[in-house]
This record gives structure tokens, C-alpha cells and sequence, in this order.
């Protein structure tokens, strides 16, 4: 995204420095997911999608589920069939998510087309079937088995497709995308919607995120970027194909912005506060672990669910938590799970909750010792989901038994130092703690 986005707003400075204005097609489509394992077709998911094709730039923007569907920044950014952000749906199937790209919604075709015709773009074959009333029909087919068949326009642009999907242990959906309208943007609106497009790809690359992620929450840095860049993009956006975009980022910063407040206000209330004392079982179903016995340590408590299913990106970061272990170990620092499995509070279940965290323990290699209790240490500390906030929770005591660092939702990752937030809260408590 970094590298496109000084490409992009070149294209739309030298639109202005031009004779011609930037001119912009909208083009719309409506979608489906369905189902058909119980022999009836049955709608999972209706979405529609969003394409400005202009004279130097595609852009899309995705209006899928605003609760559950793709997050805002993933879902609308520029149009490159190569590039590693793709138009996608996000869906929850058999407790877990699943990053489920569209189809292409213009396709680079042969200089010249006929039917026969076959080519390679990514992990894709394309043959070229018949020539259609509009433009072409072609069947597409991917190494791992997925098909769909396209009909686009002499150009390229997508008229309606049909493709395969498999989630779950390989059960076989269907999504299918239909062109449902296409028209010019009114002139008097062009010079706005550039400048709409290109603050949109700023804020979308200065938030530096995943192209696949799954995370709606944003870490502190990009909530406060983003709402620094969304002032005035409501009144920018009036009028233009965009305004609904705008709409969901706006409604979404300002839950977020409520999220961050309750989080920082709970920060405020725990913050050099002797933490609470604790006495959780291990995984291990024979043993216990006691606050009273980690006195002189930095202890850092990590609660997730700890659970091998549903298991997906970003796996509660716990890989990290496990390299940033084998680093501070040996500096009189002790890292804790907390599993947040809701089968430990049940008698009945806690052996398969045992089982199951213990699978995750062997799949991600962890070192460090994991434990559970009926919940009330969560509840204690405070439990960010109550205010619409997401685990992990990240607490930090200190060598003489105050709560020195809190953290609510996921980290962003440093290339070097993974968890480096988190490292420098405990290589000042090893600091201080030698110097006593």
C-alpha cells in the first residue's frame, strides 16, 4: 500500500496539471454467498460493490456487513488485480473467519480476444469460452480447484460471474456478483471526488494494516491518525459515490472513539494500584500457580480464550508472547496465560477445555505456563468486551506487586522486536528492579 499510494496521488496531481479532467465511471454490482448443503439454495450474506473507473485509477469500496463483514480500511482502496489488497467479503463459518475475494471486477484481456484464447494472471487460468450479446464469456479455473465463470464487457468490466467457495473441511458455497447499473460521475462532482479518493488512500496507508486482516478494532496510534484524517471527509464525500463509505467509517470511528475511552479510563482507575491476588489452575489439570509465589518478578497476565478451535490470525499474538518469553525469562520475568475459555466454568466441561488448550499449546510450541479460574480475576481488572472492546487483555504487575502497564486488544507489531510496545514496559521494570 505505501508504494501504490505515491503512484496514485502522482495520477491524480497530473489529472489537475491536464488539459482534460480525471473522469470517472461509477459502476456498481450487487452479490450474494449462498449455500446448498441442504439441497436448497440458502442466502448467507447480500452485499454490493462499488467501482470508480477513471482514467489513471480503479478504485473499490465493498458494502458488506457494517457488524460483520470486511473492516473499513480492507473494504475500499485502489484496483490492482496484483496488488496484495483484493475486494473481499469477511464471513464467520463454523466459528471462524474466513477472507473470501470477489471476483475479478475488470479483467485484463487479450489484445485480441476470440474464443479459445487462454491466459495466466496469479494463481488463475482464464479461457476465453464464446463471445457473449454484451461482450465475452470465460470460464476461469485456480490450482486449488475453485472455477467461476465471468461475462465482462469488451473492456474488461464485469457484467455478472458465479464462483466457487469452500470453507469449514471443504464444504462448497457459492458467490455470485451482477453488474446492476453503470454511469458517469456528474462533472461538477470530478474535482471533489479526486480529492475524496486521494485523502481515503492516505488515511488507508498511514494506518499501515494487514491487507488480510481479520481485526476491526484499531490499535491507539491508528484511531487517533484516523480520526485526525476523517475531519472534513463527511462534507468531501456529500453528493459523491462515496458517501456511504464515508458514512461507516465515520459511524465506526465514533464507536471506537467511545471503546477507547472507557479502556483509558479503566487504565487510569488500575495504574500503580497493587494488583489483585490470584489463584489459577493450570491447563495441566494437576497444578496451581499463586500470585503470592511470583512476588519479585515482573509478571505479565495474557488473557484469550487459550482455545485450539476456533483458531485464526492473529492467534491471540501468543507466537510473539512466546519469543518475547524465550528473550526475558532470564531477567526475573514470568509470562502468564489467562485462558478465557467459557468450558472452564462448567465442571462438566473443563477437561475438554483443558484438551483444547492444550492442543493450542503443542500447535503454537508454548513455553510459558497457561491457567484459568471462573473468570473473576477478568472481571476484577475489568473486561474490555464489556464496552465493546476485544481480547487479549495485557496486564503488566511489577516486581513489588502494582499494576504498571494495561492494554486492551492487539499490539502493533514492530519487524524487529514483534511485541515492542510490551518489551519496553518490562525492560524498565527489570531497570528499576535492578537498581533496588
Amino acid at each position: 500500500m505505501k508504494l501504490l499510494l505515491p503512484l496514485v496521488l502522482a495520477a491524480l496531481t497530473l489529472s489537475h496539471s491536464s488539459v482534460t479532467a480525471e473522469e470517472f465511471t461509477e459502476v456498481r454490482f450487487t452479490g450474494a454467498l449462498t449455500s446448498r448443503a441442504t439441497g436448497t439454495e440458502q442466502l448467507l450474506r447480500q452485499f454490493e460493490v462499488l467501482l470508480l473507473e477513471g482514467n489513471n485509477l480503479l478504485f473499490f469500496h465493498v458494502l458488506d456487513d457494517p457488524d460483520e463483514g470486511c473492516p473499513w480500511p480492507e473494504s475500499l482502496g485502489q484496483y490492482e488485480p496484483s496488488a496484495s489488497l483484493q475486494p473481499r467479503l469477511m464471513y464467520t463459518y463454523d466459528n471462524s473467519q474466513y477472507n473470501l475475494p470477489l471476483p475479478p471486477l475488470k479483467l485484463k484481456l487479450p489484445q485480441q480476444v476470440e474464443a479459445g484464447n487462454e491466459w495466466t494472471s496469479g494463481s488463475w487460468t482464464y479461457t476465453v469460452a464464446q463471445k457473449s450479446e454484451q461482450g465475452w464469456t470465460i470460464e476461469a479455473r485456480e490450482r486449488r480447484g475453485r472455477r467461476q465463470t465471468l461475462n465482462v464487457s469488451t473492456g474488461g468490466v464485469l457484467l455478472s460471474a458465479r464462483q466457487d467457495v469452500f470453507m469449514g473441511q471443504g464444504q462448497r458455497f457459492e458467490m455470485t456478483v451482477t453488474q446492476s447499473g453503470s454511469k458517469p460521475i456528474n462533472e461538477a462532482l470530478t474535482e471533489q471526488t479526486e480529492q475524496l479518493l486521494s485523502k481515503l488512500l492516505t488515511l488507508q496507508a498511514e494506518l499501515q494494516r494487514r491487507p488480510d486482516t481479520q481485526q476491526y478494532q484499531l490499535s491507539d496510534r491508528q484511531l487517533e491518525k484516523a480520526v485526525t484524517r476523517a475531519a472534513g471527509l463527511g462534507a468531501l464525500a456529500d453528493g459523491t459515490p462515496l458517501e456511504d463509505a464515508v458514512l461507516r467509517i465515520e459511524r465506526d470511528l465514533g464507536r471506537q472513539q467511545k471503546r477507547a475511552a472507557t479502556a483509558m479510563q479503566r487504565k487510569q482507575k488500575l495504574l500503580n494500584k497493587e494488583a489483585p491476588g490470584f489463584v489459577l489452575n493450570l491447563i495441566d489439570g494437576k497444578s496451581t500457580l499463586k500470585s503470592a509465589d511470583l512476588k519479585g518478578r515482573t509478571v505479565v497476565l495474557h488473557f484469550w480464550k487459550y482455545a485450539d478451535k476456533p483458531l485464526s490470525e492473529p492467534y491471540g499474538q501468543v507466537g510473539y508472547l512466546e519469543f518475547l518469553y524465550g528473550k526475558r525469562k532470564f531477567n526475573n520475568v514470568e509470562i502468564i496465560g489467562v485462558a478465557m475459555n467459557k468450558s472452564f466454568a462448567q465442571p462438566s466441561t473443563v477437561r475438554s477445555a483443558q484438551r483444547s488448550s492444550r492442543k493450542l499449546v503443542e500447535f503454537m510450541n508454548l513455553s510459558y505456563p497457561i491457567g484459568y479460574d471462573d473468570g473473576s480475576l477478568l472481571r476484577e481488572l475489568g473486561d474490555p468486551r464489556e464496552s465493546g472492546g476485544t481480547l487479549p487483555l495485557w496486564v503488566v504487575i511489577s516486581p513489588n506487586g502494582q499494576i504498571v502497564h494495561y492494554h486492551a486488544g492487539f499490539y502493533e507489531i514492530d519487524q524487529r522486536r514483534g511485541l515492542k510496545a510490551l518489551d519496553d514496559v518490562i525492560i524498565e521494570q527489570v531497570k528499576a528492579n535492578s537498581k533496588n
